[in-house]
């Protein structure tokens, strides 16, 4: 294994809820097939049906591989974060890119961590929909000085974080799905 490649297992942010709320299934994918490998695929109710998986992925093991690799959706093999990109191309150095991931993992991390305090241990949920709950629920009142502390942290932690995937991690354009137009 190339030592860039080494970044995905080192990672693992675009399958463990960080970055990502959901995976949407394309028309190429074979949504029973997942289903029946362990993926809760659930289709929306809506008058163009979306196909979806919630994040944290079911498949994404503890070392931070993924059990159906070879059989991932197209979103996910397309997928190609910032800082693999960078290193891929040479346009960033391995260890660089190392210490992006393993400060965006503590950063993350440390959002957990700090949602665990607050009382949401809903770990199988992603990041964005553990704090978008917990600021309503903070929002609604009752929460002592402590809690407020607490929060004020979380949101500072959340902030710190958006900001570096969304400069490091995100991608400004990616793939074009299967059968769809570009720039649709």
């Amino acid at each position: 294994m190339k030592p860039v490649e080494e970044l995905c297992l080192a990672c693992g942010l675009c399958c463990d809820g960080s970055l990502f709320d959901l995976v949407k299934l394309e028309g190429t994918d074979d949504a029973r097939k997942l289903k029946a490998l362990g993926l809760p695929v659930a289709v929306s109710r809506g008058k163009a049906p979306v196909a979806r998986f919630p994040q944290p992925c079911a498949a994404l093991c503890e070392d931070r591989s993924c059990r159906l690799y070879d059989n991932r959706p197209w979103q996910c093999r397309a997928f190609e974060c910032g800082v693999f990109k960078e290193a891929k191309a040479g346009r960033m150095t391995f260890a660089a890119a190392l210490r992006l991931v393993r400060q965006a993992r503590r950063r993350a991390d440390k959002i957990r961590e700090l949602l665990r305090e607050l009382g949401d241990t809903d770990e199988h949920r992603a990041v964005g929909e553990r704090f978008h709950r917990t600021s309503e629920r903070m929002a609604a009142g009752g929460a002592d000085a402590a809690a407020m502390n607490t929060f004020a942290d979380l949101s500072l932690a959340v902030h710190h974080f958006n900001l570096q995937a969304f400069k490091k991690f995100y991608t400004k354009a990616e793939a074009t799905a299967p059968g769809a137009k570009p720039g649709a």
